[in-house]
């Protein structure tokens, strides 16, 4: 199913055709409620975000609590009121009470001493659960999974892929349709309540020593979590019941694009509200090279700045009985780099290792470059057998890419390596790496840092081959209460890839392609 759902979503998601049939609209936050994060970014940024929030009316806990969700946690099926339940598909009716469900916390409350604080009464992280999930998900950190032991189709339960997880021998992952949901509440919630006694014991996502909380491998995927699944109506009209329960909202939802400007690659620039997260100083509307139907993203790793290689992992093939270690983060002058080399003793061995970055969606990229610094000053072997590297981390396939440059031999000087061309991989989840390679006639030291990868992301307007045969008949998608009606050789797909007849359609947003179609039909039905 991913690898449908990412081929899927490459063909015809960010539509520009639109069809929304609501009975009502979602609320917005109140004007001038975030006028206080403008001009800031990091570790400032948050405190601004936590002064604006924070201070909220505070929910009793249990009672009030599912009053609450009846505000937030309820959805309409057939006309009739459902707990919305995002750890299985098990449907409670509201009227029923909620017999089989908990009040769940997403973010565990062990992770706190389980104290009764604030955090543990948040609504923002509490959900009605089915009570096997709930038992099942336990206080795991979540993860991406590598081997599943249970799921239900909606929770899975498992070992995390390699560089996830924080070391935790068990680990959660929610189903696509929620990531975004929940990766959003933990940056709520590492924000709001960063100051509460988080326990060492169960530190796998955090780091309190941080500033900015989050360990590097879960900051990462929370960051793509919530670019992959963005905000969807669901989590607005939550929100808007949050603000009437409970006074404050979950700004990471209202405002998406704050995320980047903590822990991703805007870390260093400026919020502006108004501006949809640009710098104070520019207009965004401005640049005449700007596609309004793409979107830039950046990925800065491995910078010279940095006291470790961050959320990098390593991974050797061929090592050595001699070494310890190939690949490793060592600093000179105060100025890191990523240092590769098997050269032991004055003796050369054969060895072979890599240097993995964390997963990149690649999901509707039109363009991908990648720049790097590197330095070699004795070069027997390097040229022929080391390599950049690009890992297809659904399949593990790796593709090795020939570098267009090299430093000059004889010293250890950086030279930049520029703008290589990886838009190939489009539609894919990839990693970035390295591969270091030596052998007895020759094992060089390899220094890397400052990668920086440049994503344009397609984000509307997708155009689709007319058959020669037909016309475009899009016009006669309509839709009749909660049925889609399409025209012959027409299919109708949710976001996460699922294939549908159309008819007693549940809440969502779904997609209609047909080869005829010049654009995809975007349709949300309430």
């Amino acid at each position: 199913m991913k690898s449908f759902f990412c081929s899927f979503y490459t063909y015809c998601a960010a539509i520009t055709g639109l069809l929304s049939f609501s009975s009502g609209a979602y609320a917005s936050y109140p004007d001038g409620y975030y006028d206080s994060l403008n001009g800031k970014c990091g570790r400032q940024l948050m405190l601004a975000i936590k002064a604006a929030v924070g201070n909220h009316h505070v929910i009793s806990y249990g009672t009030d609590t599912w009053n609450a969700f009846k505000d937030t946690d309820v959805r309409r099926i057939n006309g009739t009121d459902y707990w919305w339940d995002m750890y299985s598909n098990e449907l409670v009716q509201v009227s029923s009470g909620h017999p089989g469900l908990n009040i769940e916390h997403s973010v565990a409350n062990s992770w706190w001493g389980k104290t009764k604080n604030d955090a543990y009464k948040d609504i923002v992280h509490l959900n009605p659960s089915n009570a096997d999930a709930n038992s099942r998900k336990g206080n795991y950190p979540l993860a991406e999974l590598a081997s599943v032991t249970w799921t239900n189709g909606v929770t899975s339960i498992g070992k995390a892929k390699s560089g996830q997880g924080g070391n935790a021998s068990v680990c959660y992952e929610p189903c696509d349709e929620y990531k975004g949901d929940f990766a959003r509440v933990f940056m709520y919630m590492f924000t709001i309540y960063d100051d509460i006694s988080w326990k060492d014991n169960t530190a796998w996502m955090y780091d309190t020593s941080s500033s900015l909380m989050f360990k590097p491998w879960a900051s990462s995927l929370l960051l793509r979590w919530s670019a992959d699944d963005p905000v969807s109506d669901k989590e607005r009209n939550r929100n808007d019941g949050i603000y009437r329960n409970q006074n404050n909202r979950n700004p990471f939802i209202d405002l998406p694009d704050l995320a980047e400007h903590i822990w991703g690659a805007k870390a260093s620039v400026p919020y502006s509200v108004n501006g949809g997260g640009s710098d104070p100083g520019t207009d965004p509307g401005t640049d005449p090279g700007t596609d309004p139907d793409t979107q830039q993203l950046s990925y800065r790793w491995l910078k010279e700045s940095d006291s470790n290689q961050g959320d990098w992992t390593f991974e050797n093939i061929v090592m050595p009985s001699a070494a310890s270690y190939i690949w490793s983060w060592k600093q000179y002058n105060g100025l890191g780099y990523l240092n590769s080399s098997a050269y032991i003793n004055n003796t050369p061995y054969q060895a072979e290792a890599y240097a993995w970055s964390p997963t990149v969606s690649f999901a509707n990229v039109k363009t991908a470059t990648l720049s790097f610094s590197h330095a070699a000053k004795f070069q027997t072997t390097l040229r022929d057998k080391c390599k950049l590297v690009v890992k297809d981390a659904d399949s593990g396939n790796i593709s090795e890419i020939d570098l267009p440059s090299w430093p000059t031999a004889g010293s250890w000087t950086f030279a930049d390596c520029k703008n290589i061309d990886l838009s190939r991989f489009a539609g894919k989840n990839v990693k970035i790496g390295f591969k270091y390679a030596s052998s007895s006639q020759g094992a060089d030291t390899w220094e890397i840092r400052n990668v920086n990868l440049d994503l344009t992301r397609v984000t509307s307007s997708i155009f689709m081959p007319l058959s020669p045969e037909e016309e475009d008949d899009s016009f006669l998608v309509e839709v009749w209460g909660r049925n889609i009606i399409v025209p012959d050789g027409a299919d109708i797909f949710d976001l996460n890839g699922r294939k549908f007849d159309g008819n007693d359609l549940n809440p969502g947003i779904y997609i209609v392609v047909k080869p005829s179609f010049r654009k995809a039909v975007k349709v949300i039905i309430k």
